[in-house]
């Protein structure tokens, strides 16, 4: 995806500890380095986590 938005595992955490926006485009980035093996486990924990702690936004 050329154009696609990228944001690091690292400013994803950082947004969900500020309770800031992950928007669509960023979140599809995030999922896709989460199934390709990308992400490091540790890092896919702390992000679901950070994810579940902020709660989901309309």
């Amino acid at each position: 995806m050329p154009n696609s938005p990228k944001i690091t595992p690292q400013e994803a955490l950082q947004r969900t500890i500020e309770h800031r926006e992950i928007f669509h485009d960023e979140m599809l980035h995030l999922m896709r380095q989460i199934m390709s093996g990308e992400m490091s486990p540790v890092m896919m924990a702390a992000l679901i986590t950070g994810l579940r702690v902020k709660k989901e936004t309309i």
